[in-house]
């Protein structure tokens, strides 16, 4: 749960933050699509998102087959 929350919480900063993107400095490809350096770290934090449901849900699969 505290994983997911993180995860969505630094997600949240490739939206709210200009530098997360690749600035139009005499380049040819630049906006939204193409990340900077520290638009690129922070995608780490989808595949923290990924583990944190992948466990939540094997949790919850073993807690429900304990139940019955």
């Amino acid at each position: 749960m505290l994983t997911s929350i993180m995860s969505l919480v630094t997600l949240s900063f490739l939206i709210i933050t200009p530098e997360a993107y690749v600035s139009n400095l005499s380049r040819i490809n630049y906006g939204f699509p193409y990340l900077s350096g520290a638009g690129r770290l922070v995608i780490k934090d989808v595949i923290m998102l990924a583990g944190g449901l992948i466990v939540a849900a094997d949790s919850a699969r073993q807690l429900l087959e304990q139940s019955h």
